[in-house]
């Protein structure tokens, strides 16, 4: 009795895999072209990623734990088992999503909810570029997570500057209004391999929405281990979600909370040192403990303290990052 053999999707495309064939021949083969060097599963240059279907496990061998969550894997050495659906990592569909709510917190911070058309597959903690009407675009975290909040339901935290163009309109935006998204992208999420492991979560400004995010989903799904997140800003009167968080807190023992602003006032449960020193106060002696590191904001806090935390003990591979920048590139999420 014969079997039929399995199938590669790719971009609308339906290949019949022959016996022991790779994805990187497969595609190769119908004329794709796909970036590869090695071609031994060491360079990763001809990483793709799963849509759908069971990956083999050499395919992954390798790669983060971040980039398996994601589907993501070596196509010059993986030979389906199964039917596979595959993407390029460049691919991003565009979704349309409708403005629910646009709602001003402290420090002039807009949290922003859409629904999105459809469910989207993304984790608390990447970033989705976002596109007004007319065209114009800007990037921005996901703090919102799925499980608790629904797989179309999406926060963002803007902070309004005078004069942005996405701030500034979504600032006065009415409810119902249509836009456009893309992604998601990023690998700043976490990933339940250890359970028992530290959590370092530090953030400046809206780097607090993707830290947030993920608080709340590692903990949705069980982490044991202690979770510190220390959020700032340059005023305590800038400090947002405040009342959200401590409502966190109070929910689970693991999670402590650290607010820091260079200029405190009258706040007396503020710490008045800057986020990097209170960082490494807390975290040399969790780095033998399988320490993670989840680091967003400002690219001078972001930059200065990755580096610090390595030179301090901490493995590159446990420290994601996010440095958020002031107009709208391709590479990393936004505030204006």
């Amino acid at each position: 009795m014969s079997h039929a053999s399995p199938t590669l999707r790719f971009a609308g495309e339906t290949i019949a895999l022959e016996r022991g064939q790779t994805v990187l021949e497969a595609l190769e083969a119908r004329g794709v072209a796909v970036p590869s060097s090695c071609r031994a599963g060491a360079c990763q240059s001809c990483t793709m990623r799963a849509v759908s279907g069971e990956l083999p496990s050499e395919s992954q061998a390798g790669l983060s734990p971040a980039k398996r969550a994601l589907g993501h894997f070596l196509a010059c050495v993986c030979r389906p088992a199964g039917d596979l659906e595959v993407a390029s990592l460049g691919d991003a569909a565009e979704l349309s999503a409708t403005i629910v709510e646009v709602r001003r917190t402290s420090g002039a911070v807009l949290l922003v909810r859409l629904r999105t058309a459809s469910p989207l597959d993304y984790r608390p903690g990447q970033f989705i570029t976002l596109l007004r009407p007319d065209g114009l675009a800007r990037p921005y975290s996901i703090a919102s997570v799925p499980a608790l909040d629904g797989p179309s339901e999406l926060h963002l935290h803007v902070r309004h500057y005078p004069g942005g163009a996405m701030s500034g309109w979504l600032a006065g935006v009415r409810e119902g209004v249509e836009v456009s998204l893309r992604g998601p992208f990023g690998e700043c999420f976490y990933v339940a391999e250890d359970r028992d492991a530290p959590l370092l979560l530090v953030g400046s400004g809206t780097g607090l929405a993707p830290l947030y995010g993920i608080a709340r989903d590692a903990l949705a799904g069980g982490h044991r281990g202690p979770i510190t997140l220390l959020y700032g800003a340059r005023r305590a009167e800038d400090l947002y979600l405040r009342e959200e968080l401590a409502l966190l807190a109070a929910e689970h023992d693991n999670l402590e909370l650290i607010a820091s602003a260079l200029e405190v006032g009258e706040a007396v449960d503020v710490d008045g040192r800057a986020l990097d020193v209170i960082a490494l106060e807390r975290a040399p002696a969790d780095f033998s403990r399988g320490l993670r590191v989840f680091l967003c904001g400002a690219p001078a806090l972001v930059n200065g303290l990755r580096r610090q935390l390595f030179m301090a003990g901490a493995s590159m591979r446990s420290i994601f990052a996010d440095a958020f920048l002031p107009s709208a590139p391709a590479t990393g999420p936004s505030s204006v």
